[in-house]
């Protein structure tokens, strides 16, 4: 039967294969379309040819003076018009959007022959995108290098409307759950489907545009149910651009032994090396073989111990065109990175402060391979191609194990059946501690003592897609699409911190594939993005379960589908305001580490949990109402409605097998969200400032904020589910975002008492505020007080800033100084609380009795075991460095 469903699914797939041949993978570029016509008379210019400069892409008007330019690649463009009779004109600086139509017209004069230069036109940023049917934060490479705190992506974006970063520096969008958003990278997932984050560094120094869609995604984008990032790197052009950067950094590092970060600014080792180079292949003239390549070296300790890493990115891609009507692209991206982890307390209450040796040290690697075409039948029909292999491996363990595997160390062994028997979690997880000495009463370890912690985690992938975009007429723009992937998954972990260790080993090889058609319409009236998305997972797992209360047995996953409408509308109210609504129904697999946990059925540890590789995939319908509206010319309002009805969540229930009560992976949680964006931008270019301020009220409420929270409530007094909705985790009330950027042009000079201040700087400030998280109140003894989440943490604010100043050291070459600083008004914003007292620096459980040390020895010994400075926000940092672009 396993057999047979697999016959018909590469039955199936062959035959959409067959069928469809931009992108089956994300969007990597945009529309340019426009109308030309004789500026004197305002008559059409029929013919008119209009050209990407540095490119190969062309067209014609038709009769109605028209055109459009379809699957530009990001970025910015000059365009070319030309017209017997008529002078040329170039238009420069045209932005370029993913998944965007950017309009540009033009107005020719009448000239009997070309005088000199041609005209020139810088072209300005379109204000309202009529096009765009859902809320998108969308940062180009201009915006991204006058940021503050861009160090990852994750950092960009948790700054911005509808985003939070939670007390585990984990990204909800729009009141979801950690884990519900996909990457994609120039076109490829590199989702890690364990964790369901991004498995690969993304450099943003290297970017062309990032964005982030948080209302609502075409049929094109798929296993996500709150957002999809889009990131898509710079392409080599006719010309040679690049830049290296570099900088070193300073901030308060935390004490163990004090517990405070009273030694003043530290230069702590956090420091970064990066170089972008780009531009034609040697011997070519930079229309048909350009490269992109970007490399970094990054250390990032932090203000913590024990807390440091060190990566290496390295980035390549290369853009062809071998014949006039075929273009081939190749990725290649390579990451390691190595570092230790630190933990104050972890779940047993241990503290290794006094002992980080004992803490655990990672190793990651992962790369993305890539390959595609697109073949023109002509300026209408692309069809295109790409195939990739991502993979990603996550190992950690003690550091002097890196290497070693568990069943290596000492004091491993197992019994005639497997089982193990030996002595790990005694000789190392503080069993032997001196519960007459204060310090380890309270669980601080010592000595040779470690986290007897071992997980090696692996997945790979290879991907075929296929698509085909048809620009059907001028209005109307057709783009159906298939994918296919096969996983390799191979996880194998082990943690001794008693006789019945946890274990999980397991190999599997997934399967998932999708397939979509997307319909956009554009008529001067109202855009419609309509589409049709049709999923496919096979779990390829056979795993235990129990069929009544003694019997067992093995059977395999069932394969899962189904299909997602999407729809957006677009409704240019008047030339300065555009209102748009969006419907649709997103799905995501849940991530792997709920499938496949513990697959053997071992319930023999103490708290036995039990993965299911049959779970369904959870659901998001969401709902948008938005208005985009020009007050002036450079000041633009948006205000923004959502509401989002979220099912099938991952939860766990218990379920008694015999004696022996087992937690399930289950697909029994739901909630719901419902929120406002308010945003007021003023636009650059009408004078030295621009900036914008936001707030967003949203709540957030459901029947459970993590999968596994009824799980440990089951251990727990408070073990009876919620009968009722409550605020998630997750659930911040308010958020106030400020970003303001004042930037003075080379050409301007100020005077200040009699000194001249010179131009060509900037400064840049990014403000947050958000209301407090909740949190449930317990009693001394960790029963619930009142109502689920009925505590609130403190508000959190923070204010980053950049400073740069600019040199031209020659024509085109522009060496830059900067000073950005993290937290600038050093803001101890509270991240986390003890459950017991409210309190981030005191748990409310006294120190043990009977304690052969001084009262002061007892007190500082409970005042640093209570103070776990990750309830802190970090503190000030500071970077300094310089970039050098030519």
């Amino acid at each position: 039967m396993k057999k047979l469903s697999r016959i018909s699914f590469a039955a199936t797939l062959g035959i959409i294969l067959l069928l469809a041949g931009d992108m089956a993978w994300a969007g990597v570029t945009g529309k340019i379309s426009g109308v030309v016509e004789d500026a004197g008379t305002g008559a059409p210019l029929i013919g008119a040819t209009v050209r990407v400069a540095g490119t190969s892409l062309i067209t014609k008007t038709d009769d109605d003076g028209e055109y459009y330019i379809i699957s530009v690649p990001a970025g910015k463009y000059d365009l070319i018009v030309t017209h017997v009779g008529f002078e040329m004109v170039t238009k420069k600086d045209i932005r370029i959007l993913v998944d965007l139509t950017t309009p540009v017209d033009f107005g020719l004069d009448q000239v009997a022959y070309q005088l000199g230069d041609p005209v020139v036109v810088y072209a300005s940023e379109q204000a309202i995108k009529r096009d765009l049917t859902e809320s998108k934060i969308t940062f180009t490479s201009d915006r991204l290098k006058d940021l503050p705190n861009t160090l990852t992506v994750e950092r960009i974006l948790s700054h911005y409307p509808g985003v939070l970063e939670d007390r585990n520096k984990e990204i909800h969008i729009r009141g979801g759950r950690s884990g519900q958003i996909t990457y994609y990278y120039d076109g490829f997932s590199v989702q890690d489907p364990f964790v369901q984050t991004a498995g690969i560094r993304i450099m943003p120094h290297a970017l062309e545009e990032l964005s982030l869609s948080s209302g609502g995604f075409g049929a094109e984008y798929g296993e996500a149910l709150s957002g999809v990032v889009n990131a898509v790197t710079r392409e080599g052009g006719a010309q040679y651009h690049g830049s290296i950067e570099a900088y070193e950094g300073f901030t308060y590092l935390y004490d163990v032994e004090q517990g405070d970060w009273g030694n003043g600014l530290s230069r702590h080792g956090n420091r970064a090396l990066a170089f972008n180079l780009s531009g034609p292949l040697l011997g070519t003239n930079g229309k048909k073989y350009n490269f992109a390549v970007s490399g970094e070296y990054l250390r990032n300790n932090t203000y913590l111990p024990h807390n440091w890493s060190i990566s290496y990115t390295g980035a390549a891609k290369l853009s062809m065109q071998p014949l006039a009507n075929l273009r081939l692209k190749s990725n290649f991206t390579y990451v390691t990175e190595d570092g230790d982890l630190f933990e104050h307390r972890d779940v047993n209450g241990i503290s290794y402060d006094f002992n980080l040796d004992g803490l655990p040290a990672y190793e990651e690697r992962a790369y993305l391979a890539g390959l595609s075409g697109s073949y023109y039948f002509n300026e209408r029909t692309i069809l295109s191609l790409a195939v990739s292999r991502f993979y990603t491996k996550h190992y950690r363990s003690p550091r002097h194990l890196l290497d070693v595997h568990y069943t290596d160390w000492e004091g491993y062994s197992e019994d005639a059946n497997g089982d193990y028997n030996g002595t790990i979690h005694e000789d190392n997880y503080g069993w032997d501690l001196d519960y007459t000495d204060p310090y380890e009463a309270l669980g601080f370890t010592s000595g040779d003592d470690f986290d007897p912690t071992y997980l090696l985690r692996r997945t790979e992938y290879n991907s075929v897609s296929a698509g085909l975009v048809q620009q059907v007429n001028k209005a109307n723009q057709v783009k159906i699409g298939v994918e296919a992937r096969k996983y390799d998954i191979f996880k194998d972990f082990r943690q001794f911190y008693n006789a019945k260790p946890y274990a999980e080993t397991f190999a599997c090889q997934p399967i998932y594939a999708s397939a979509y058609l997307q319909d956009k319409i554009e008529y001067a009236y109202v855009i419609v993005n309509a589409g049709l998305r049709w999923s496919y997972r096979d779990s390829d797992m056979r795993y235990n379960r129990p069929v009544d209360p003694v019997t067992w047995e093995y059977t395999d996953s069932e394969p899962k589908s189904h299909l997602a409408p999407r729809l957006g509308v677009s409704f240019p109210v008047s030339e300065n305001s555009v209102m748009h609504f969006n419907y649709g129904v997103y799905y995501q697999t849940p991530k792997f580490r709920y499938l496949y946990f513990n697959p053997q059925g071992d319930i023999s540890s103490g708290l036995p949990l039990m993965g299911n590789p049959d779970l369904t995939p959870e659901q998001t319908t969401s709902y948008e109402l938005g208005l985009d509206h020009l007050i002036d010319d450079d000041l633009r309002l948006d205000v923004t409605a959502y509401y989002k009805d979220i099912e099938q969540l991952v939860t766990t229930r218990q379920m008694p097998v015999g004696t022996v009560m087992p937690t399930w992976f289950t697909n029994d949680d739901y909630g719901k969200v419902q929120g406002v964006d308010l945003s007021l931008e003023k636009l650059p270019g009408g004078g030295f400032f621009s900036g914008s301020i936001s707030y967003t009220y949203m709540i957030a409420t459901g029947n459970g904020s993590d999968p596994l929270e009824p799980y440990y409530a089951f251990n727990s007094d408070d073990s009876a589910l919620p009968v009722t909705e409550y605020p998630l985790d997750f659930d911040q009330r308010h958020t106030l975002t400020a970003a303001l950027d004042w930037r003075l042009p080379e050409s301007w000079e100020g005077n200040w008492m009699g000194m001249r201040i010179p131009g060509h700087w900037g400064l840049s400030l990014v403000g947050y505020f958000g209301s407090g998280l909740p949190y449930t109140k317990t009693d001394a003894n960790g029963n619930r007080l009142g109502e689920r989440n009925e505590g609130r943490l403190p508000s959190h604010f923070t204010v980053d800033m950049r400073f740069s100043k600019h040199f031209r050291i020659a024509s085109g070459n522009v060496l830059t100084f900067f000073v950005e600083v993290d937290n600038l008004f050093n803001e101890r914003n509270v991240l986390d609380v003890y459950l017991r007292t409210g309190l981030p620096d005191d748990d409310g459980v006294p120190a043990p009795t009977g304690l052969t040390a001084s009262q002061d020895v007892i007190d500082t010994a409970d005042r640093l075991y209570d103070y776990d400075p990750e309830h802190f926000s970090p503190p000030r940092a500071i970077r300094t460095g310089f970039q050098l672009s030519f």
